[in-house]
């Protein structure tokens, strides 16, 4: 599993959704949660451009995939 990409930012996870990445887990230790993805160049090419700025989403999606990740962070899956 070399190729996997795991942050434990939600606002980057939840671009990650939007930029369809999928999400293959979320993994807790203790109360930091992991969110794994798979295909690691193309999550770290979308998590700069996340960071510097430069990634463009619509922000009601970007709204719903961060409710999306909460829910499942507080359901335990």
């Amino acid at each position: 599993m070399n190729n996997i990409y795991k942050t434990k930012d939600l606002s980057e996870s939840a671009a990650l959704l939007l930029s369809k990445q999928h999400l293959l887990e979320i993994k807790r230790e203790g109360k930091i949660c992991w969110f794994i993805f798979e295909n690691k160049q193309e999550c770290a090419q979308i998590s700069d451009k996340f960071f510097f700025g430069d990634l463009l989403v619509n922000a009601r999606e970007y709204y719903q995939a961060l409710a999306t990740l909460k829910k499942r962070i507080f359901a335990g899956t």
